[in-house]
């Protein structure tokens, strides 16, 4: 079997859009309204109007444009 790599980052296909992400985080949901302004194979890197959250892509429900 042939594994592909892929370079595409999230933060590349949501360039310069507004987003609304929900996570889970103790036993609750959390949303993030803001901009992903990067990502790595772990990590989403959101910046909004109360500053940057991070958090793991395992705990991502859903990303919202």
């Amino acid at each position: 079997m042939v594994e592909i790599e892929n370079d595409k980052k999230l933060a590349s296909f949501l360039k310069d859009a507004d987003v609304k992400v929900v996570w889970k985080e103790d036993d609750k949901t959390k949303v993030g309204r803001g901009k992903i302004v990067n990502d790595d194979d772990n990590f989403i890197y959101l910046t909004g109007d109360k500053g940057t959250v991070i958090v793991s892509k395992t705990d991502v429900i859903a990303i919202k444009q």
